[in-house]
């Protein structure tokens, strides 16, 4: 195993993170972290779902429609922000 991190390393780094990101941002960074790793484990297995997360923060539906992940609504093309709730997307 290449790294081995115990329980003072771990602490290390919770401390680093909760100063990039602060204690608000942090279930919103972690709920993406975890977005991201079961995107790349579904796409590894093969598994392919008819709506899969984006990496705009929208979700995007078979036919390949855009919506808002917060409220759901429709987005358009190239749309930075949601029309409804004013999410921004990475676009």
């Amino acid at each position: 195993m290449p790294f081995n991190l115990g329980g003072p390393e771990m602490l290390i780094i919770l401390v680093v993170v909760l100063i990039v990101f602060g204690a608000g941002k942090l279930p919103d960074v972690f709920g993406q972290l975890g977005r991201g790793v079961r995107s790349f484990r579904d796409e590894s297995t093969g598994e392919n779902k008819s709506v899969a997360a984006t990496p705009t923060g929208g979700t995007m539906t078979a036919s390949g429609a855009k919506f808002c992940a917060k409220c759901g609504s429709g987005l358009s093309d190239g749309a930075k922000f949601c029309p409804s709730c004013g999410t921004p997307t990475a676009s």
